[in-house]
């Protein structure tokens, strides 16, 4: 197909509902050969949408000489279907700490959405926070995660760094156990532009990213955040958000903009 019919295709099955877009594929899955556009056209089934229909008559239109009515009908039910699964594989669900509103749905909450990820991590996991206090359990999860052989990557924020904008090293709420099989990052602060009153920029970030799942939030990974603060997030399942956040830090370390803590 041409690159104008297959963005025909595009709006159509963007704006379609499924039912009556397989009883249009079956109606010009089991059209003559040579029948006209026109005769086609009357053929299909019947829409309350004057938009959807005038989108499915240029499809019909942009047809003609290019692709059979049969190999039209099929072309348009594979590239539903395949739209279809595409947005069922692009899911996020809402997070949330701290007091939820009266008679609110109900959500997970933050830190119990990023214990499940860890817990269920194959791969490699990557956590970016400004703030770490008191996270024993977290530590201990990520620990079990590097005993099945799971890459773990931490990007913290230091004292030092940040010219006393933060003040305690995120990296001292992690145990020595969990530090030696990591890869822990950080943001020079020569590498850091600087207001107007002198101080550097912050690391300021709070994301995991855990396989194929992104989780970003307001929250840092701190007791207060996860119990106590009111705090919202994210969980992303969409293969090109883990791609950009992973290739965005995979960047600033390879550029040297975040460096490497040895011992």
């Amino acid at each position: 197909m041409s690159q104008g019919l297959f963005a025909h295709i595009h709006g159509v099955i963007t704006r379609a509902p499924g039912a009556w877009l397989r009883e249009v594929c079956a109606a010009l899955r089991s059209s003559p050969a040579t029948a006209t556009a026109d005769f086609i056209k009357k053929r299909i089934p019947a829409t309350g949408n004057a938009d959807l229909a005038f989108l499915l008559y240029e499809v019909i239109d942009e047809a003609v000489g290019e692709v059979s009515w049969e190999a039209l009908g099929y072309g348009i039910q594979v590239a539903f279907d395949t739209y279809v699964e595409d947005q069922h594989s692009r899911q996020i669900e809402m997070l949330w700490s701290g007091p939820p509103p009266a008679g609110h749905l109900a959500a997970r909450r933050i830190d119990q959405a990023l214990y499940d990820l860890i817990s269920n991590a194959q791969q490699e996991i990557l956590l970016v926070t400004f703030a770490a206090v008191k996270v024993e359990r977290l530590a201990a999860a990520l620990i079990k995660a590097a005993k099945r052989g799971v890459k773990i990557r931490l990007v913290l924020e230091f004292a030092e760094a940040s010219e006393g904008q933060l003040s305690f090293d995120a990296l001292k709420a992690f145990p020595p156990a969990l530090v030696a099989v990591a890869e822990v990052y950080y943001w020079p602060v020569e590498n850091r532009e600087r207001n107007q009153a002198g101080k550097p920029g912050k690391l300021h970030a709070k994301l995991a990213v855990v396989d194929d799942v992104v989780l970003v939030s307001s929250a840092n990974l701190t007791d207060d955040a996860f119990t106590r603060n009111l705090e919202v997030g994210a969980r992303v399942t969409d293969s090109d958000v883990v791609r950009w956040a992973r290739d965005h830090f995979d960047g600033l370390i390879n550029d040297s903009t975040l460096k490497r803590v040895h011992g």
